[in-house]
């Protein structure tokens, strides 16, 4: 390695090395992002795929997990929206149930003031008034 960068040295002099170097640096080493698994090894991926490629494959995956957080974002719009319509839908539920509670009180309360009418109504001297049924049912005893 040494004997490449003396002979690299004299070829092309220190500044062609130092070109050289911030070229490698910057864009790899042609070909060598095609390696599979290169890229992965800390030093040595730095310098194979250069550091446009790691800064596109950055923006690659910072613009797939925005595409995953639309989705979510999405998903999640979805889901409230239909919450809201059930929770709508309870609401009318609800309404209907209540006005059909107050209306079977009402109910109730009008049968208990007319059972409370048609006891006052009944004056006979044993307290009550038998009808036929009752007195039929007298008899059976």
């Amino acid at each position: 390695m040494s004997v490449v960068f003396t002979w690299l040295l004299r070829t092309i002099g220190i500044g062609g090395v130092a070109f050289l170097g911030l070229y490698i640096y910057d864009w790899g080493i042609p070909g060598a992002s095609r390696i599979p698994y290169l890229s992965s090894i800390p030093i040595l991926g730095d310098l194979t795929t250069g550091r446009a490629h790691s800064y596109a494959a950055d923006q690659v995956k910072l613009a797939t997990s925005n595409m995953v957080t639309k989705f979510e974002r999405d998903t999640i719009a979805a889901q409230l929206a239909e919450e809201k319509r059930r929770r709508l839908i309870a609401d009318q539920l609800h309404t209907e149930a209540s006005k059909r509670a107050d209306a079977a009180e009402r109910a109730k309360s009008k049968a208990e003031a007319d059972l409370e009418a048609r006891i006052a109504a009944d004056i006979s001297p044993d307290g009550g008034r038998w009808t036929e049924e009752d007195q039929q049912w007298n008899g059976k005893r």
